[in-house]
């Protein structure tokens, strides 16, 4: 058995330098990219508070000028990212996994998501942060040069765990994330590989920049396991929002379609505007990852339904329009507009528990990956002791979005990716 194991772990000690090596790129990388990325949507909002219609500006050019040239010049960067590291890892061609990761696709991610960011779009940092992170490892690929098969998509799922872990501070996520959506297909023996250097990555990244959570310290609100049936209705609106948001986003991105370049221009120029004009009805408050506006609704605020249903359809319109830009943190942001409302019908729990309960609960809907909506939302805020209520409206919101849409949204999206890659 242990021969077994260790056949599936790499046999040089180049390899594991330059696992080492990549581990640390990641965590500088993608720091600088959150950095850059919160000054770019702080900057936008900023400005459209003191001057809103700008956004009628800003925002449609912005759209425009990314999804042209992400789409003729750099297609393989468009969306958020995760379905590009699916389609590299179930694909065996290796002119196909070049193409979808490399070193110039992730600094291509990094410049499109602060020229989002600065331009009113409606994104997240998450899948890019991930695609950045498998990039990253894979290209370091050209100086270990593994060649079995097994460890080369082990080296892109160790990416895109590595890319979540710095993300988002969330070490568990990361690797359930790794298990559940991109190493899907991967032997049981990789994830003792995988496992290992997300917690080499993890602590590599609290020794670089400490150990805060991402979003706030929630340990000090406690649950009464008995009430977690009340939390059900809750779990079904979510899991009904968020399988509809995923067809609806899955049927327009097939719908808009088009190798004509004026058609190209026009569609994004018609859903920057619609962008555009939920910037300025919320002067800036829909704009960028929904990072500070959770955190204003996890410490009590409520800014409403009409927060929930312009964030919804403007992250569709953003998703819809193709540019670089994650799904988490604006789903876990729509997500905890909906629990907000919620909790003024719920007498005998928290406000902020049926907040985070309503995070998990719609991001599992959207993304189907229920084990890691629990654990990357939990981690976020230091809430692991509600891992049961946690779960029961995970799986309870992801059933409900499987009845509405069957094939997950990431799945769905990244055989689009190995139908364009194998006819190009």
């Amino acid at each position: 058995m242990r021969r077994y194991i260790s056949h599936q772990f790499p046999n040089q000690l180049k390899t594991y330098t330059g696992l080492l090596l990549a581990s640390i790129m990641v965590v500088i990388t993608i720091d600088f990219f959150l950095m850059s990325s919160d000054y770019a949507q702080h900057s936008f909002k900023q400005l459209i508070n003191k001057q809103p219609l700008l956004s009628f500006a800003i925002t449609p050019i912005t759209i425009v000028l990314i999804v042209y040239i992400a789409k003729y010049y750099c297609h393989y960067i468009q969306g958020s990212g995760i379905p590009q590291l699916i389609a590299a890892n179930d694909s065996r061609n290796k002119s196909i996994r070049e193409r979808l990761l490399s070193f110039r696709v992730a600094l291509g991610k990094i410049g499109f998501i602060f020229m989002g960011m600065l331009g009113g779009a409606p994104i997240g940092i998450e899948g890019p942060s991930i695609h950045i992170g498998g990039s990253i490892f894979y290209g370091f690929n050209r100086f270990i040069k593994l060649k079995r098969k097994l460890l080369i998509h082990s080296l892109i799922a160790i990416g895109g765990s590595a890319g979540l872990i710095v993300a988002f501070n969330a070490p568990i996520a990361g690797f359930l994330f790794a298990y559940e959506e991109i190493g899907r297909n991967l032997k049981k023996q990789a994830l003792i590989l995988i496992a290992l250097v997300s917690g080499l990555v993890y602590l590599l990244a609290i020794i670089y920049r400490g150990n805060n959570p991402y979003l706030t310290n929630m340990s000090q609100y406690s649950f009464d396991f008995g009430l977690a049936w009340q939390l059900l209705p809750l779990a079904i609106l979510s899991g009904i929002l968020g399988g509809l948001f995923s067809k609806t986003m899955l049927f327009l991105v097939q719908k808009f379609i088009s190798h004509t370049k004026i058609k190209v221009i026009i569609i994004a120029l018609i859903l920057g505007l619609i962008i555009a004009s939920f910037n300025y009805f919320s002067k800036g408050q829909i704009a960028g990852s929904g990072h500070n506006e959770v955190l204003l609704m996890l410490a009590g605020d409520q800014p409403g339904l009409g927060f929930v249903v312009m964030k919804y359809i403007a992250t569709l319109s953003s998703l819809v329009s193709t540019i670089p830009g994650g799904l988490f943190m604006p789903s876990i942001s729509i997500g905890a507009g909906i629990g907000s409302e919620a909790a003024n019908y719920y007498t005998q729990i928290n406000m902020q528990i049926v907040t985070i309960m309503a995070m998990i609960a719609y991001l599992s809907a959207v993304i189907r990956a229920p084990l890691t909506a629990v654990f990357v939302i939990l981690e976020m805020t230091v809430s692991l002791h509600l891992i049961i209520p946690g779960l029961l409206v995970a799986f309870t919101a992801n059933w409900i979005s499987k009845q509405i849409s069957a094939q997950p949204i990431y799945e769905a999206l990244a055989d689009n990716y190995l139908k364009i890659t194998q006819r190009s």
